[in-house]
């Protein structure tokens, strides 16, 4: 009994202490890029080829940040404020969205909706590389190119959140819902009253995922936005497409860009496991 219960601690040992070496391994390009925007230049590389970086923080974070305000072809904060304003914006309409596709396909039937169903998921296989010219023609014909609109509206139903939500909304019991109509619930307010308060965890796993992906979005406003208008990835590579890149600037940028990721993955992190495991349990 007691050699068998060293053996469990042993494996429990090995199991955590591996999870903190890939965990290490996965942060330390997060962790170098931060210590990097508080460094100067010519310090950022100062190791040479075959040597460790520099892994202490300076204190030239301030100065690499008013550098980087300072950079006559893109105004960096006026983009993190565009990212932010899209980001969000985004994310509350894909909810709505997302959920009331999922509601309809996880709840209702009607002619043809494993077609319709199987149309949406086909879509994922579209690369976006291919949407971008008749989503661009689209967009300019309704006259929204340059906006946010022209970035928010067209991944608004977003394929992959109308599957996670049908998958998460399938666990619901049909009883309860029978039982609400019984009540005199209209089905708006089936959807609204009884399923959205019942998806919270589902929700909030969603909104990390939609939140992620318009925050990354890179290929789609670069085509689409202009000056005045680009996001933070659009940004990034203007600077990056001098003949001299300033890496500390460069730095400062992209740790900028993490920190918005990872204050709404903090806020909803107590939901998020939930939310992916929900989509599992079916009545």
């Amino acid at each position: 009994m007691h050699e068998k219960l060293e053996k469990e601690a042993l494996w429990q040992f090995g199991g955590y202490g591996f999870l903190i070496a890939v965990t290490m391994v996965m942060m330390f390009p997060i962790y170098w890029v931060v210590v990097a925007s508080t460094l100067p230049q010519s310090a950022i590389f100062a190791g040479g080829a075959g040597e460790l970086p520099r892994l202490i923080p300076g204190s030239n974070f301030l100065a690499n940040a008013e550098a980087l305000a300072a950079r006559p072809e893109v105004d960096f904060y006026r983009s993190m404020l565009n990212s932010l304003v899209i980001a969000v914006v985004y994310t509350g309409l894909a909810l709505l969205f997302c959920s009331m596709g999922g509601f309809a396909l996880a709840k209702y039937d009607f002619k043809y909706k494993r077609a319709l169903f199987m149309g949406i998921l086909g879509t994922l296989l579209l690369p976006t590389n291919l949407l971008v010219i008749p989503l661009f023609l689209l967009v300019s014909n309704m006259g929204l190119s340059n906006s946010y609109w022209a970035v928010i509206l067209p991944w608004a139903a977003y394929p992959l959140g109308i599957f996670f939500m049908k998958q998460a909304m399938q666990s619901i019991p049909d009883s309860l819902l029978e039982a609400a109509r019984m009540d005199g619930a209209s089905e708006f307010q089936l959807y609204y009253r009884v399923v959205l308060p019942s998806m919270k965890s589902s929700l909030a796993a969603l909104a990390v995922i939609l939140f992620l992906f318009q925050w990354n979005l890179f290929l789609w406003p670069l085509v689409v936005l202009r000056e005045g208008k680009y996001t933070i990835p659009v940004a990034i590579s203007k600077i990056m497409s001098n003949d001299m890149i300033a890496y500390d600037q460069l730095m400062v940028a992209s740790a900028m860009a993490i920190v918005p990721m990872f204050v709404v993955f903090i806020l909803l992190q107590r939901h998020f496991v939930n939310g992916i495991l929900g989509g599992a349990v079916k009545e």
